[in-house]
């Protein structure tokens, strides 16, 4: 038998185990650095895209709440002109209506010298409707209305358009301020700078218009009064089956009735309604007029109600349906019995500035930058816990420009109607495809915008100028 030999491992193992010891040590030094670096140049890198990530989407919520409240303030004020406009067309048809009131009394106490119920069969409802409805309403209640939707005008509403133009710089200042400190709550400090656009900011977008300046809100308040066919013209003749006079009616002539009237608006200051009713009778112009070639006015019924703390004397032929010309008797009675209320005129109010209005699509653009100091950030030179070294400075958050990492942004309020929504009959009437924005529709929306004047400026500022 052979002896088995006995090999022993344990000391050529040893061996070769204590030559290996420690060889690996060096390349592991080498790649724990080089993940240490490349961990603080991720961490810095990854904290800086946060920063310009937040900042971006911060001056984007700033400058669309900025333009939220523009476009508010226009919306606002356009509420109240049509509110100062709904008023107005209330303080013109209660005169108007206190007018026919008066018509309707004198009709009632004169009208039975026409109350003919062959003659003028169909005008003899009309005498009977009056004689009743006479005294019902008093002149005196239709007054205290008119007078209590003028104070709403003057201590209410035009008020309230001063109060929202002033305020709202300072408000609007202070809502970007309060969305900028929202979204870094607890996350170090960010500073808010409007930037100056070639295109006017809101005062210089809209503008106060008194005085003889009201030219388009008196428009506005004869168009939406006038809607109502009953204010600008109250007439209608009416003839009769014959004239008292048998020589006319055997020419073809007969006698007839003739109502005028209608509501005006003077000036600035003063509403002004008339309505006047006379029989146009033919006469023998001398005693050998046998034809009655002679036509005679004979007053039936008339009113007048003035609405002016200067009330004038308004002898303008065209107005009230021609009822001066056509009723001279009955107009001048009217105008002796008429009486003013206390009125004191179109309100002041806010439009468009000229500048604004003459444009076909007039949009107010709002521009910030967003400024957050580097030592703000939470890199490592800034409020990180972590602090790079000189050798280690690669990401740090160099600034193009300052010490500030900025963000831009823009909005824009333009005007346009919702969907579904009427169409306004003034864009077609000028020939516009559309509607051509203004302070008397609220329909003024918002929207952010590129602003390339804003980005160039907010360059020059930060004294950089990238391509």
């Amino acid at each position: 038998m052979m002896q088995r030999a006995n090999f022993s491992r344990r000391g050529p193992l040893l061996k070769l185990r204590h030559c290996q010891q420690g060889q690996a040590l060096i390349y592991g030094i080498f790649v724990m650095v080089g993940g240490l670096a490349a961990l603080f140049f991720l961490f810095n890198t990854g904290q800086l895209t946060r920063e310009k990530t937040k900042l971006v989407n911060t001056a984007d919520a700033v400058a669309y709440s900025a333009g939220v409240m523009n476009a508010r303030a226009l919306n606002y004020e356009a509420y109240t002109n049509r509110a100062m406009v709904a008023n107005t067309v209330a303080i013109a048809q209660l005169v108007s209506l206190s007018s026919w009131v008066q018509y309707v009394d004198t009709l009632a106490i004169f009208g039975f010298t026409v109350a003919n119920p062959i003659k003028y069969s169909a005008f003899f409802p009309s005498y009977i409707a009056a004689q009743s409805a006479s005294g019902v309403v008093d002149p005196d209640d239709l007054k205290n209305i008119a007078e209590i939707s003028d104070n709403i005008i003057r201590n209410a509403l035009m008020n309230a358009q001063q109060v929202a133009y002033i305020g709202l710089i300072p408000t609007r200042q202070q809502v970007m301020n309060d969305v900028a400190t929202a979204n870094y709550n607890n996350d170090g400090l960010v500073t808010v700078e409007q930037l100056t656009l070639p295109a006017d900011d809101f005062p210089g977008f809209v503008t106060r218009y008194s005085d003889s300046e009201r030219t388009r809100f008196a428009a506005v308040a004869k168009i939406s009064a006038f809607r109502d066919n009953f204010l600008p013209k109250r007439s209608w003749t009416l003839p009769g089956l014959y004239s008292d006079c048998g020589g006319a009616t055997a020419s073809g002539r007969v006698d007839f009735l003739t109502r005028r009237g209608g509501t005006e608006l003077i000036g600035f200051d003063e509403w002004k309604a008339m309505d006047t009713l006379s029989e146009k009778r033919w006469v023998p112009k001398n005693k050998t007029d046998a034809l009655c070639s002679r036509l005679d006015e004979s007053p039936v019924g008339w009113g007048a109600q003035t609405a002016a703390d200067s009330p004038s004397l308004d002898l303008d032929p065209t107005h009230y349906d021609y009822s001066v010309p056509v009723n001279p008797a009955s107009s001048a009675l009217a105008i002796v019995s008429s009486n003013a209320w206390s009125y004191s005129g179109l309100p002041n109010f806010y439009d468009l500035s000229e500048n604004a209005l003459s444009k076909d699509d007039p949009r107010l653009q709002f521009a910030v930058r967003v400024l957050r100091n580097k030592n703000q950030t939470l890199s490592s030179e800034g409020r990180s816990a972590f602090t790079n070294g000189t050798r280690l400075n690669t990401y740090k958050a160099d600034t193009a420009g300052g010490n500030h990492l900025v963000a831009v942004s823009a909005s824009e309020v333009f005007f346009q109607r919702p969907a579904g929504a009427q169409d306004n009959e003034y864009g077609n009437e000028i020939g516009k495809p559309r509607e051509i924005g203004s302070l008397f529709n609220p329909y003024w929306q918002v929207r952010l915008i590129r602003s390339t004047d804003s980005i160039t400026q907010a360059q020059a500022l930060q004294g950089a100028v990238l391509k």
